[in-house]
């Protein structure tokens, strides 16, 4: 039959109770405070973490701000370079106009200088030639008479 001895039940407290101290002191205490320091660095890992996101948010939205104003300047530079090739084209175009008008007025002068002075030279030449065809016929009209 079963009895329960006290003596026994005794001993089995004190044991458990020490076996609880023993395991306490070197076992639990020391987990305990292994557990905690690990759970304070992984927290203060993830607050690290966190801060350094918010930075690198922080420098995306510079960045992208700076690209932006970047941007933004680059297409001024390229609207005024535009205007400005754009003006030096239309100043060029009306230089070359310019240009073209002088050179026609020029070759029309020299055209017209040259007209006359053939037309001068013409008139010039055509007094010697009528002089020629005058004496040639005078000459063919005595022969003529002459041969009468």
């Amino acid at each position: 039959m079963l009895t329960i001895n006290p003596s026994e039940v005794i001993w089995t407290i004190l044991s458990f109770l020490a076996l609880y101290f023993v395991l306490k002191r070197f076992l639990f205490d020391p987990l305990v405070t292994f557990m905690d320091a690990r759970d304070a660095a992984v927290k203060a890992g993830l607050d690290e973490e966190a801060a350094a996101q918010a930075l690198i948010d922080e420098e995306k939205r510079g960045i992208e701000a700076a690209r932006q104003e970047s941007l933004q300047a680059a297409r001024q530079l390229l609207n005024e370079q535009k205007t400005a090739d754009g003006q030096r084209r239309s100043d060029a175009i009306a230089e070359a106009h310019r240009r073209a008008a002088a050179l026609e007025q020029q070759s029309k002068e020299q055209a017209e200088a040259l007209r006359q002075q053939t037309r001068e030279e013409l008139c010039a030449q055509s007094d010697v030639l009528a002089r020629c065809l005058a004496e040639h016929l005078l000459e063919t009209g005595n022969l003529a008479i002459q041969k009468k």
